[in-house]
C-alpha cells in the first residue's frame, strides 16, 4: 500500500472477495470495519478513506445470495444466475475504475 492507485484497488477487492464469505453486507461491514480502522490508525493511513473504500466493494454483487434483493428478482425469474454474474462483475469492474478516478483526484478536493 505504497500509492494510492495500488491501495484503492486492494482494498476494493480485498473487500469483494471477502463479501462471498459474508454474503449480507451488514454482516461483512459489521466484522470487517473495526478491524480495518484499528489497522488505518496503527499504520498512520486515513480511517475515512480506507472506510469508503471498503463499504463501496460491498456494493458489488455477482451473486444471487448476496441481497435479499436480488433473491427476490431472481426468484419471480427477472433474471437469471448468468444474467447477475455477467451484469454484476462489469459494474464491479467499472466501479473499481471509477474509484481509481475518484479517490486521488476528487477526494482531495472535498477533505479526504
Amino acid at each position: 500500500m505504497t500509492n494510492v492507485y495500488s491501495s484503492t484497488l486492494v482494498l476494493y477487492w480485498t473487500a469483494f472477495i471477502y463479501h462471498f464469505f459474508l454474503a449480507s453486507e451488514v454482516s461483512m461491514l459489521g466484522t470487517s470495519i473495526p478491524l480495518l480502522m484499528n489497522f488505518a490508525t496503527s499504520h498512520g493511513f486515513d480511517p475515512l478513506a480506507l472506510g469508503m473504500i471498503w463499504t463501496f466493494a460491498s456494493g458489488g454483487k455477482i451473486f444471487v445470495y448476496q441481497s435479499a434483493v436480488m433473491i427476490v428478482g431472481y426468484s419471480y425469474g427477472y433474471f437469471d444466475g448468468r444474467d447477475m454474474l455477467r451484469i454484476g462483475l462489469s459494474l464491479t469492474v467499472v466501479e473499481s475504475i471509477l474509484l481509481l478516478l475518484v479517490v486521488p483526484f476528487y477526494w482531495p478536493l472535498i477533505g479526504i
